[in-house]
């Protein structure tokens, strides 16, 4: 795993523990789309090929 895909997951963490808190009223929307746009972004750094040292 890559430091760009790691970086991807803890995004995508992230944004699903905005959309699961209770506190704020628009984190279910806000992190379903973030959680959107870092799967998205997953599959995109996923693709990419690794840098040759």
């Amino acid at each position: 795993m890559s430091a760009r895909e790691r970086w991807v997951l803890i995004a995508m963490a992230a944004s699903v523990a905005v959309m699961l808190q209770p506190w704020w009223s628009g984190g279910l929307r806000v992190g379903f789309f973030a959680t959107l746009v870092c799967t998205l972004a997953h599959i995109v750094v996923s693709h990419l090929p690794e840098k040759r040292a």
